[in-house]
């Protein structure tokens, strides 16, 4: 799972409407009324690339839309019960009919609108909100596709950022899996909204296919988590190879130990020479039948083995010690 950080930013403070008092009551203990609550509303993200060059797809705003609704709002997404401090209550979608995105689409915004208890512990707040100090927001959540807007792949050795026949080089994300929270940050870094988001993938089979692209020379953009699970599935990969060594030196072992009953007068250091220039397939098949050849020179014969044809057996001597 892949964390990055984007942020939105706080719209304005709103007058409490008597739609909002029902829905803000939905969430509290006791009815509130609307002089006890501050409210204000917030961009969360929206459908144009970010500085990171991904962007939500309209489908993926709308499932937001209804998965951010009762979402807690904290600080620096430091999920501890204690930094809670508004909750959303309502989101909506808005589209600018007058406005494109850069891939020609109608620019599509999640917004939100929160309260805040008026309290003292929360005034301190609520005055940050008014005077503009306390701006940006940031929402987490997770994706389970991120696609290429070049080649619509989920994997591939197309750039981010970059263009290809004119064409900008972005992931757009869609398939929400599931919102978390929103956060008070201090830097903003995404154009006009954000997102901190999680996108769920990479399995083994896609790892084969980022390694087979590094084999290819093909230039690859993972994050830190992509990296820390890729250099896990080489960890993995590396382990497998030294049980194949084990494997492989097991049989060289064997062949040389037969070879030196069969062929006697072959220098040891010649017939490791001679295997260690064999694939494991064919090292197998040398393995058998200088085992087979050994038999044949040294039959190996049990104590109890049934006595040959016409044989005599005199004093028992076969099970003699």
């Amino acid at each position: 799972m892949s964390i990055e950080t984007k942020e939105g930013s706080v719209i304005k403070s709103i007058s409490a409407a008597e739609n909002d008092m029902e829905q803000i009551n939905r969430y509290t203990r006791r009815k509130f009324s609307a002089d006890e609550v501050y409210i204000f509303s917030a961009v969360l993200c929206d459908n144009e690339i970010d500085r990171d060059f991904e962007r939500f797809s309209v489908s993926a705003l709308e499932e937001l839309k209804k998965m951010f609704v009762g979402k807690t709002c904290i600080f620096d997404h430091d999920r501890k019960s204690s930094n809670q401090t508004a909750r959303i209550f309502a989101t909506s979608i808005e589209v600018d009919l007058n406005r494109k995105t850069e891939f020609g689409e109608n620019y599509t915004k999640l917004t939100a609108r929160a309260y805040i208890p008026k309290t003292e512990k929360n005034a301190e707040i609520i005055e940050q909100i008014e005077s503009g100090i306390l701006k940006e927001v940031s929402i987490s959540c997770s994706v389970s596709s991120s696609k290429c807007s070049i080649c619509e792949k989920e994997r591939c050795s197309h750039i981010k950022g970059r263009r290809y026949a004119g064409k900008l080089c972005c992931r757009m994300l869609d398939k929400p899996k599931d919102a978390y929270e929103c956060s008070f940050v201090a830097v903003p870094a995404q154009r006009e909204a954000g997102v901190r988001k999680s996108y769920y993938e990479r399995e083994g089979v896609e790892m084969e296919e980022v390694l087979k692209s590094i084999k290819l020379g093909e230039a690859i953009t993972i994050d830190k988590t992509e990296a820390v699970q890729l250099a896990e599935y080489i960890g993995e990969l590396e382990e497998k190879a030294q049980w194949g060594k084990v494997y492989r030196d097991s049989m060289c072992a064997d062949i040389i130990k037969f070879s030196a009953l069969v062929q006697p007068d072959m220098p040891e250091n010649v017939m490791r020479a001679a295997v260690n220039g064999l694939s494991v397939p064919e090292l197998s098949v040398m393995q058998h039948t200088y085992e087979k050849m050994a038999q044949k020179t040294l039959p190996i014969a049990t104590q109890l083995s049934k006595p040959k044809a016409g044989s005599v057996m005199a004093g028992n001597k076969e099970f003699k010690i």
